[in-house]
C-alpha cells in the first residue's frame, strides 16, 4: 500500500502521524511512504531520517493526499478539502462532532475515514486516544497553573479581568488553589496528578461510580473524587481557581454541563480550560482558540479553548501516538481497509465515513442533532 503523510497545516500543531522507526516498519512490510518534506521537523524529525527509514519525501502536498491512504495527527482543515476524494482512505483524529461542515465533505467525497478517537477493542477503552488524553490533561493543568499568574496572557493583563496572580499552593501560610476537574477518566486523572503535585486541592467529578473509587484509592489527601450532580456544581464552580473540562462520549458531542450563569457566577480571573473543546466544549461558553490567540474572557472567567493540546509538546506527543497508532496502521497497511475492518473490531468501530455514510452511532447523532 503507498502510504501518504502530509504536513499538518493546523495552527500550533507540530506533531507528525508516522516517526521513522515507524515508517521502517511498514518500508519492512512492503509498503511505500511518501512524507510531505519538513512533516516531522517540529517532533524533531528530520526528512533524511525518513529517507534513510525507507521513506519517499515530496514537497507537494497533494502528493502526499494522492496516495491509497492518507495518515494525519488531525482532521483536514478547509485548506486541505479539495484533496479530500473517494481513492484515498484517511486514518487520523476526525472529533467530527464539532465539525460539521468537515462531515459533509467527506461524505460528499464519499471518503473511507477511521478516526482515531473512536477506534476501540472488544475490553473497550480507546486505545489511540488515550495517550494524546494524558499529554492533553497534564499540559492543561500546567498551563492553568501558568494562567493563574499576574499578567500571564503575552506578558499582558486581559480586560475586564482581575487577574488571581495566585500560585497553586505548596508555600506554608499561602492559601491552596482550587481545582475542579469535570469528568474522571483519561484527561481528568492526569490533570489531577498535576495539580496534586502542585499542592492544590484537587476535586473531580464523574457519573461513574467505579472510576470514583478507583481515583480515591489513587490519590491521597489533597484529591477527592465525587459523584457529579448538577445541583452541587454551581457553588463549586464559584469557589474554584481552576476548572478543567474534561468529560467524553466517545464520538458524540461533549455534554453541556456549565451554562452562561454559572460562568457568570465564576470569581474573576479563574481558568477555565476546556480540554473537550475537541467534541465542542462542554460549555455554552466555550469556543475553539488557537496558539496565537490561546484565551479570552467572559465575566471575568479566562477561557482556554485549545483543540490540540498535546501539540505544545510534539515530540512526546508523536512518540505517544505513534506508539499507540502504528499497530492499527499496519493492520490497515496490510489488509487494505475493508480487510481491516474485518479482521479487526477495534479498527471497525473506528469507521466514521464510509461511501458516503455516517456509520459511527455517535458521529451520526451529533450531526443529526445540527
Amino acid at each position: 500500500m503507498q502510504i501518504g503523510v502530509p504536513k499538518e497545516i493546523k495552527n500550533g500543531e507540530h506533531r507528525v502521524a508516522i516517526t521513522p522507526d515507524g515508517v521502517r516498519a511498514l518500508v519492512a512490510d512492503g509498503h511505500r511512504l511518501l512524507i510531505q518534506a519538513g512533516a516531522g521537523a517540529d517532533s524533531g524529525f528530520a526528512d533524511d531520517l525518513y529517507r534513510r527509514a525507507g521513506a519517499m519525501l515530496t514537497e507537494k502536498a497533494e502528493e502526499a493526499w494522492g496516495c491509497e491512504l492518507v495518515v494525519k495527527v488531525k482532521e483536514p482543515l478547509a485548506e486541505e478539502y479539495r484533496y479530500l476524494n473517494a481513492d484515498s482512505g484517511l486514518f487520523t483524529f476526525l472529533h467530527l462532532a464539532a465539525v460539521p461542515e468537515l462531515t459533509r465533505k467527506l461524505l460528499d467525497a464519499r471518503v473511507r475515514s477511521i478516526g482515531y478517537e473512536t477506534v476501540e477493542p472488544d475490553q473497550g477503552g480507546l486505545p489511540i486516544l488515550a495517550p494524546m488524553s494524558k499529554v492533553a490533561g497534564r499540559v492543561a493543568m500546567l498551563m492553568a497553573a501558568r494562567l493563574l499568574q499576574f499578567g500571564s496572557v503575552h506578558g499582558h493583563l486581559l480586560e475586564g479581568v482581575r487577574h488571581k496572580g495566585i500560585l497553586t499552593g505548596g508555600i506554608r501560610g499561602v492559601d491552596a488553589c482550587r481545582v475542579v476537574i469535570l469528568g474522571g477518566g483519561n484527561v481528568g486523572r492526569h490533570a489531577a496528578y498535576v495539580a496534586a503535585g502542585l499542592a492544590a486541592e484537587v476535586v473531580v467529578l464523574d457519573h461513574n461510580l467505579a472510576c470514583i473509587d478507583h481515583l480515591n484509592g489513587l490519590f491521597g489527601v489533597g484529591v477527592q473524587a465525587s459523584l457529579y450532580a448538577e445541583s452541587d456544581l454551581g457553588l463549586l464552580l464559584s469557589e474554584a481557581d481552576v476548572v478543567i473540562g474534561a468529560a467524553l462520549i466517545p464520538g458524540e458531542h461533549a455534554p453541556q454541563l456549565i451554562t452562561g450563569a454559572m460562568v457568570e457566577s465564576m470569581q474573576s480571573g479563574t481558568v477555565f480550560m476546556d480540554v473537550a473543546i475537541d467534541q465542542g466544549g462542554i460549555s455554552e461558553t466555550s469556543r475553539v482558540t488557537s496558539y496565537d490567540d490561546p484565551v479570552y474572557a467572559v465575566h471575568g472567567v479566562i477561557h482556554s479553548c485549545l483543540p490540540n493540546l498535546p501539540a505544545s509538546v510534539p515530540r512526546s506527543s508523536t512518540q505517544a501516538l505513534v506508539a499507540a497508532s502504528l499497530p492499527y496502521l499496519k493492520t490497515v497497511a496490510n489488509e487494505g481497509l475493508e480487510g481491516a475492518i474485518e479482521k479487526s473490531a477495534a479498527l471497525k468501530r473506528g469507521v466514521n465515513t464510509w461511501d458516503g455514510e455516517i456509520v459511527h452511532a455517535g458521529v451520526l447523532k451529533a450531526f443529526s442533532s445540527r
